[in-house]
């Protein structure tokens, strides 16, 4: 737990909080990635992606590099195309997205919630469990079309890994395999 460490030592050396500059900690570290993500999206690659990875996060030319290269290792073999199995486990996980998006949203004229009750988007087509998140929180995890909120333990490792994990839910994103089938079906692209 390097960050727990990095957050113990850098509370004791400001004199801050723990929990707070754990929680800073977390912030700077998904924010960096939305950028990355973003530039990816905007076609940028190589030196260009470094260079403004390294201008708009402030990070080091060494961490840029490295987070571009666990990037690459996470998405494996882009090339690899979902087995059916594999398809009919997104096509549910797109199925509780798609009622999430309606149910977070409510009608027009509502004012926006500051949490949300959702139902699991896991993809045991059966499952009908809810969990609740902030509001703000879902609408980061919609920004990127390949994750989806779980309850912690109903993440299905074959297609999918938890990259974040709560108390209450757990974030997943998929396998290259099914990313394009879970993008091409986002309701918000």
């Amino acid at each position: 737990m390097l960050n727990d460490e990095l957050a113990t030592w850098l509370a004791a050396a400001t004199g801050d909080d723990p929990v707070r500059v754990a929680a800073e900690l977390e912030l700077g570290e998904r924010r960096r990635e939305f950028v990355f993500n973003e530039l990816v999206d905007a076609g940028y690659a190589g030196g260009d992606l470094l260079d403004y990875l390294v201008r708009l996060t402030g990070m080091s030319a060494h961490d840029a590099r490295a987070l571009v290269a666990d990037h690459a290792r996470r998405l494996g073999d882009a090339a690899e195309d979902a087995s059916p199995r594999d398809a009919r486990l997104a096509d549910n996980e797109i199925a509780f997205r798609e009622v999430n998006e309606v149910v977070a949203h409510g009608g027009p004229g509502l004012p926006l919630p500051t949490e949300v009750e959702l139902i699991c988007e896991c993809s045991d087509r059966d499952c009908r469990r809810v969990l609740t998140m902030p509001f703000a929180e879902y609408e980061w995890l919609r920004q990127n079309p390949w994750r989806f909120v779980v309850l912690p333990g109903h993440d299905a490792p074959a297609i999918e890994r938890v990259v974040e994990l709560h108390p209450a839910y757990a974030i997943v994103e998929k396998h290259a395999g099914s990313r394009s089938q879970v993008e091409s079906a986002d309701p918000r692209r």
